[in-house]
């Protein structure tokens, strides 16, 4: 076993323990432990929880606070208007076709 794979191990039995303690804690009314272990069982990840939430908007405020803003987008030069399209449309003629008189 390599070293990778023995701090894997490690890794996973300290899970293990401390899974099989919470779910202990967490029903400790079931099986005839004090109150404030589940207390305890219930309290402590919800403060976790809660410090976790405030640290990752602290670090978003800390990072707006100490970026420099954007530099200005500077206006860009009006576009050149076409000549075609500067001069009127010419007068549409009357299509109605005049009877001849014979």
């Amino acid at each position: 076993m390599n070293k990778d794979q023995s701090y894997g191990f490690v890794i996973f039995l300290i899970s293990i323990v401390v899974a099989i303690v919470y779910l202990v804690a967490f029903f400790a009314p079931v099986v005839n432990l004090p109150q404030y272990w589940h207390d305890l069982a219930v309290g402590i990840p919800v403060l976790l929880f809660v410090l976790l939430v405030l640290v990752i908007s602290g670090w978003i405020g800390w990072t707006m606070l100490t970026t420099p803003p954007p530099a200005p987008l500077e206006p860009e030069p009006p576009a050149p208007v076409p000549e075609a399209a500067s001069s009127p449309a010419p007068a549409k003629r009357s299509r109605t076709r005049s009877r001849r008189r014979k």
